[in-house]
């Protein structure tokens, strides 16, 4: 049987039981797409009946699985446990995930659970593909526990460890093309000290010794993609609703990363906002003016979920 037709007499169910179609979550967000695109997204959902019909009988089905499991009420309206993991799911807030949100050249799902974040960090629930549905897992408050269940979505409970010491460097001027970072890990050692070298890097023994563990692009450590993006100070044309969270202005900030847990190492990429001359709302160029690239080490008692939530601004003062 699937999930989503459970017998109307099995009682009570917890919000992290439950598993809510995309229209389910649509309706939940009162008719709006989540800020992840994830589980609410048009891939997901017939937009096109939606306006020519509303979200009546979409309503109508969540009311008759979940009313009698007490999460919504008569009308669809969420219990205050459901209201309380859906809240991070909503326009102004930050969201990571294991790749990213399709588009016309990568129209392909591989997303498996993106973590939403209510603007004050405070409040964090994650989506979870369930078979052709998905779960709300809210997170804990307490830090450390919250990190803890960051590494066991993404399958790195067990495998983080923390670098010897804590290392940080970030340059601008970054291409997307630009992949002189793992090239020179794939030479090794040397490789290493070149690139170095080219970037006035005085320490470069934690890079080494990560190109002597993974050789050729990180072949023989684990390594995971993850994406970052902050909605909490954009603007969208015509609000938020049942379009594809685009900024039309304001401080958009993403942030991808290549995560070595083993070595407790961050390869991230990224763009933060600059002055008024690089406005890519209205000059959609002037974005790659605003890329910067670098590498984290996280030291003893560093969070690598603290790290994901932090987007650096634009070194304009050159490498750092």
């Amino acid at each position: 049987m699937f999930p989503f037709f459970k017998r109307r007499d099995e009682g009570p169910l917890a919000v992290e039981d439950a598993v809510f179609t995309p229209e389910d979550i649509f309706v939940l967000l009162g008719e709006s797409l989540d800020i992840g695109c994830f589980a609410a997204q048009p891939r997901n959902l017939n937009l096109g009946r939606f306006k020519a019909e509303g979200s009546a009988a979409w309503r109508e089905r969540l009311v008759k699985r979940f009313e009698p499991r007490g999460l919504v009420d008569g009308l669809g309206r969420p219990c205050p446990e459901l209201a309380y993991a859906l809240e991070p799911l909503k326009e102004k807030g930050v969201f990571i995930g294991d790749g990213n949100i399709p588009s016309a050249t990568d129209p392909v799902e591989k997303r498996t659970a993106v973590i939403c974040f209510s603007p004050g960090l405070d409040n964090a629930t994650c989506v979870v593909r369930q078979g052709r549905g998905f779960c709300l897992r809210p997170f804990s408050q307490d830090s450390g526990t919250r990190e803890l269940e960051f590494l066991s979505v993404y399958g790195l409970e067990g495998l983080y460890c923390p670098a010897v010491r804590s290392q940080h460097f970030i340059r601008g001027d970054y291409r997307l093309s630009d992949t002189s970072l793992v090239d020179s890990l794939s030479r090794g050692p040397d490789g290493v000290r070149a690139w170095c070298a080219a970037w006035g890097i005085n320490e470069c023994d934690q890079l080494e010794a990560v190109a002597r563990r993974g050789g050729s692009r990180f072949h023989g450590l684990t390594n995971k993609y993850l994406l970052s993006a902050d909605y909490r100070k954009c603007e969208y044309k015509g609000g938020f609703d049942y379009r594809v969270p685009a900024p039309a202005a304001g401080e958009f900030r993403t942030k991808g990363v290549v995560v070595l847990p083993e070595m407790g190492f961050v390869d991230f990429w990224g763009a933060a906002p600059r002055g008024p001359e690089y406005d890519w709302y209205k000059n959609p160029a002037s974005r790659d003016q605003c890329r910067y690239a670098g590498f984290d080490f996280l030291g003893p008692g560093e969070s690598l979920l603290d790290n994901l939530l932090k987007f650096y601004d634009y070194p304009e003062d050159g490498n750092d």
